[in-house]
């Protein structure tokens, strides 16, 4: 019986994201376990799946969205009305538009999320209970242990809830007989509940959609760490409702016979309101778009045209002309495929000696990175990924070394023992009595000279940077390491080496939010890029991998210098890292590269300041900069929000083109790409990455309160572990509404990925039809695919029944 439970527990789970704590924040769909059926089908409850009807007719009017858009989107959604809205100019075309158009100002038109369930006193009561009992066990507080932690979760509550006057005496008599087992006690209840092994499933994927946040936590700390499951947790709410007798949530059905009676009759209202018009006859007509394109799937025809808007002036934008650079370049700069990197890139490749190129920000080298002489580790890596090589540091003097160490210690004893006088049971008050005059002084000067306060917490809390360089000998063999440079030179399109290749990594940097880790790179859990970047240098300076490469067709001469570096996204600053390696014959190089750095992140903060709440272009350098210092800052910088597609090709299709910040770039040559191999690593992976992130961002938007965290001014930390609203409650995900929005209105622009290759098409097509998550995304209508095999070829739109030439021009051409 353990087994089948067990397999029934999984299978209720299985569309539950993994919900990652807040330290290392990674972007996912939230709705990830229903890619495998089509985008409009989703059903999950309380969830808003587009926009309303109001904020497309108000594009509408703007001219956001216009008529034509509307046609292409029922020819792609709809395929039975493709050929009327393609090749009949008449009657037909006019039905189309009016059934979309005029059928949203028929009153109470339906939503595409299940009924909410009304939620009795009795449940409330539960969700309240296992939300305060749930942050006891899984917060790894030395000092406060959950007693009993080891018997695990259920085993832990059924011991001390013996003694939890919460629950009436006779609950507490009646738990001393439950089996110590959480499997056990969960089959005994809903043997109890009288659940049925034919509704088993059903019942507990019910249960498992009250406290989403905490159901995910566990999940992914069940996977990660393996000290808590699904079936302690379930054991408990079954228990309780056995127990205390709660009825079982009534499941949510869909919807009656007599909702879609409804809608067909407004569609007769619809259809009785264009016969009165004799411009407007052709009622079959009318009735045909009617039985193909039901009312209640016009939100989502809405939206695809609000897509198709953006994607109609994208693609025209894209170059079909633009020559290569005319001569070698002096400095090549590779920055992670993150949005905010085409601004920089954008803005340094003003100068005609810079060339720039897009790559996943862990640069092909997926480590557990430790600083030396740390007591932790990061996994510096996406998380699709897991590390099987450990990195650290090797100091280049060894006096150096020590003195470094003991500062650190010394800090850490400082800062350890502040932490156990503020948070023991017997000292706290003691400690703020005798500290708070210190604490006052520093709430002064954070509150009115941020950026001086940072500048003395930086001095007085960082240890002196460590003048050594990243080993890679002892994690990676010669093989290993030419291999990722290889791939990574294919996958990018790197060629004619420059005399300086700057790799780029890139991190945020804000105080007092809890969110930070999702404004640092949203695939591997809010790390920066920095151990990446110098790995992948280290691997690159390398005289023997050069060597092996040389065999492999790549030659990188001697003369070429690759060097590492951190992008600070906040305040648009490009800083190099181990200034120690660098030769004397590139300083000058180096001193260039800074200096055209230092003007492009100028132009890029005055760019941002335009979008950035609060901000205003007429405000110093400094005072914007200054964002990343103030405590008081919700809005630091705004993350990836508006990012809308994803760009795989070659520079050209992009140099010199102002894509707003809204776009993933992966460079990608296929000249360098004999066998697809490398355009198959990055479909499958950073694209894949993208999407996460862009509905996280879309879901977050539509939904904040559900799918969101909500407003940050209201959060409340849990550890390190996620944030309340409040006091208690579920664990709140996604994004908070100040990643997506300002006040009551959305900065962010909700629409789904739009990904653009420039790759054969055959190819393309090859790899989507092996990799099944590829054919649940486009074929379920997640996000869309236009490709194109050559700078001059036209474009084509990926369907699930074959590639279609799209209508939209292409630059310097018209339809």
């Amino acid at each position: 019986m353990s087994l089948i439970l067990r397999a029934h527990i999984a299978s209720a789970a299985h569309n539950i994201m993994p919900g990652w704590p807040i330290q290392s924040f990674i972007a996912v769909n939230p709705l990830a376990g229903h890619e495998p059926i089509s985008f409009h089908s989703v059903t999950e409850r309380n969830v808003a799946l587009t926009r309303e009807h109001r904020a497309y007719l108000a594009d509408l009017r703007e001219g956001r969205i216009t008529e034509a858009d509307l046609e292409q989107a029922i020819s792609e959604r709809i395929p039975e009305l493709a050929r009327a809205t393609i090749s009949v100019i008449g009657q037909e075309v006019a039905a189309v538009r009016i059934a979309v158009l005029d059928m949203t100002s028929v009153q109470g038109s339906p939503t595409r999320t299940a009924a909410p369930v009304p939620a009795s006193r009795s449940m409330l009561w539960l969700d309240e209970y296992l939300a305060a009992w749930l942050p006891s066990y899984v917060t790894l507080d030395p000092l406060w242990p959950m007693p009993h932690k080891q018997k695990g979760l259920f085993g832990a509550w059924r011991w001390l809830a013996n003694q939890d006057t919460s629950l009436p005496r006779a609950v507490r008599r009646a738990l001393r007989d439950v089996s110590v087992s959480a499997d056990a006690a969960l089959a005994w209840a809903l043997e109890r509940l009288a659940v049925t092994p034919e509704l088993i499933r059903s019942t507990l994927a019910q249960e498992l959609e009250h406290l989403p946040g905490w159901v995910g936590y566990i999940k992914w700390r069940a996977e990660k760490y393996g000290d808590i499951d699904l079936t302690s947790y379930l054991a408990i709410r079954f228990v309780l409702r056995a127990l205390l007798t709660i009825p079982l949530t009534p499941s949510p059905i869909p919807p009656l016979a007599d909702e879609r009676a409804l809608l067909w009759q407004r569609a007769e209202h619809l259809t009785a309101r264009l016969s009165e018009h004799p411009a407007r006859q052709d009622v079959a007509a009318v009735a045909r778009v009617l039985a193909h394109h039901r009312p209640d799937e016009h939100r989502f025809t809405w939206q695809k045209a609000y897509e198709l808007n953006y994607r109609s002036s994208l693609l025209p934008s894209l170059s079909s002309t633009t020559p290569p650079m005319k001569a070698r370049p002096q400095l090549q700069v590779v920055m992670c495929i993150d949005p905010r990197s085409e601004g920089m890139r954008r803005h340094l490749e003003a100068s005609e000696a810079v060339e720039t190129f897009g790559f996943a920000g862990f640069f092909g080298v997926p480590v557990r990175f430790a600083r030396y002489g740390a007591r932790g580790s990061i996994d510096s890596l996406p998380a699709l990924l897991t590390p099987r090589h450990s990195l650290t540091e090797r100091p280049a003097l060894p006096l150096q070394a020590e003195e470094h160490l003991a500062r650190g210690r010394a800090r850490d004893a400082v800062r350890q023992a502040a932490h156990i006088a503020d948070t023991s049971t017997g000292t706290p008050f003691a400690f703020a009595e005798t500290t708070g005059w210190f604490y006052g002084a520093t709430s002064f000067l954070r509150t009115f000279t941020p950026t001086l306060y940072q500048r003395l917490r930086r001095a007085l809390a960082r240890p002196d940077p460590l003048h050594g360089s990243v080993t890679m000998g002892e994690a990676f063999t010669l093989e290993e390491r030419a291999g990722i440079a290889e791939t990574a030179v294919r996958m990018m399109g790197l060629s004619d080496f420059a005399p300086l290749v700057v790799l780029a990594g890139h991190f945020s940097e804000s105080v007092n939010n809890l969110y930070q880790s999702a404004l640092d790179c949203g695939a591997c859990g809010g790390n920066p890029g920095t151990a990446n970047a110098r790995a992948a240098t280290a691997i690159f300076n390398d005289s023997a991998v050069r060597a092996m490469l040389l065999l492999r067709g790549i030659d990188i001469p001697d003369g070429t210098v690759f060097v590492a570096a951190d992008h600070n996204t906040t305040r648009d600053t490009i800083t190099v890292l181990d200034r120690h390696l660098i030769p004397d014959s590139h300083r000058s190089l180096i001193s260039d590269f800074e200096g055209l750095q230092r003007a492009a992140g100028k132009k890029l903060l005055y760019e941002r300041a335009a979008d950035l709440p609060g901000a205003t272009k007429r405000q110093s350098v400094p005072r914007l900069r200054a964002r990343a210092d103030d405590w008081a800052e919700v809005y630091p910088e705004l993350g990836l929000a508006g990012n809308a597609a994803m760009i795989i090709g070659p520079r050209t299709l992009t140099r010199g083109v102002d894509l707003s910040r809204r776009v993933f770039l992966h460079s990608y040559d296929t000249a360098l790409d004999r066998d697809g191999t490398a355009l198959e690593t990055i479909m499958t992976a950073p694209l894949v990455v993208a999407q996460w992130i862009n509905h996280q961002y879309y879901f977050s938007a539509l939904n904040p309160d559900t799918l969101g965290a909500g407003t940050k001014t209201i959060h409340n930390a849990v550890g390190t572990i996620g944030v309340l609203a409040g006091h208690g409650g579920d664990l709140r995900r996604g994004l908070p509404w100040q990643s997506v929005g300002l006040g009551t209105k959305l900065f962010h622009e909700p629409m789904r990925l739009t990904v653009i290759i420039q790759a054969p098409l055959d190819r393309v097509g090859d790899i989507i039809s092996r990799n099944q998550a590829l054919r649940h995304l486009l074929d379920n209508d997640w996000i869309t695919l236009t490709a194109r095999a050559h700078t001059h070829a036209p474009w084509h739109r990926y369907t699930s029944y074959g590639w279609q030439t799209t209508t939209a021009p292409m630059k310097g051409q018209s339809t």
